[in-house]
């Protein structure tokens, strides 16, 4: 009875403390990792498309991904002939031209899905073989641009700006509903679950769901029975940093 007791007191605490999950140490590594990919979905039309700018306007700071020629060696190559018309292959679907016929048919695949590069580690695909090459050094690890301000590095530079953020105060994602801003798109996205009442993470054990993969996660250790946060003064263990911290001021309260 008194094992019951104590795990009933510990689920209430945890109902209470729901909200504040989002803190702790897992969900911050499910944050961090689902921001890198969200990055990379959302600057790959915009380097197609940027790309294609530098090849119209002659910019010499084009190199071709596949060959690391410059421009003026792509063009020099690969340039359809003079017809009078720089931009000759044209999407019938958007209206946006291209001079070359590759350029075409990989932008095509924005308007038919297909995300032929498929990573082999984790199963994801993409759209153009750069964007792949940039999520394949979240498996590696490499990492290329460091904050100078935490010395904590990222494989791309968008994700450097986007972190700097956080030092910065600058928050530029604002919730439409509430006028709560945010310093980071996912935390808006995790956020506008409350409007919503989304609960994308469904257990499969007894069908409970939650708005925060972090918050399953904590959930699934009420049927493993995994309680990883221990307490250095009783040894009383929980399965949340947050019902640990709760716990945490029983001692303290002690003190006084």
């Amino acid at each position: 009875m008194e094992f019951i007791k104590e795990e009933s007191e510990d689920v209430r605490i945890e109902e209470t403390f729901r909200v504040k999950h989002e803190d702790t140490e897992e969900q911050t590594d499910l944050m961090l990792l689902k921001k890198e990919n969200e990055v990379l979905n959302e600057m790959e039309e915009k380097t197609q498309y940027e790309r294609h700018l530098d090849f119209i306007t002659g910019d010499k700071s084009f190199i071709c991904s596949q060959t690391q020629k410059s421009q003026k060696e792509v063009s020099s190559q690969k340039r359809a002939p003079n017809t009078g018309t720089r931009s000759s292959f044209t999407c019938q679907q958007c209206g946006k031209c291209f001079i070359q016929k590759g350029g075409l048919k990989s932008h095509m695949c924005v308007h038919t899905g297909e995300k032929p590069y498929n990573c082999k580690l984790c199963g994801k695909s993409f759209t153009h073989k750069r964007s792949l090459n940039s999520h394949i050094k979240i498996h590696t690890g490499e990492s290329s641009f460091t904050c100078k301000l935490c010395e904590k590095s990222f494989s791309r530079k968008e994700s450097v700006k986007k972190h700097m953020n956080i030092h910065t105060g600058v928050k530029p994602y604002v919730c439409y509903q509430c006028g709560k801003s945010f310093t980071q798109k996912p935390t808006l996205s995790t956020h506008m679950r409350g409007h919503t009442g989304e609960k994308p993470y469904t257990c499969n054990l007894c069908g409970k769901s939650f708005s925060q993969k972090g918050n399953l996660t904590i959930h699934m250790r009420i049927h493993t029975g995994e309680k990883p946060f221990v307490c250095v003064q009783c040894g009383k263990s929980y399965r949340s940093k947050v019902n640990l911290n709760c716990h945490m001021k029983i001692h303290s309260q002690k003190l006084f």
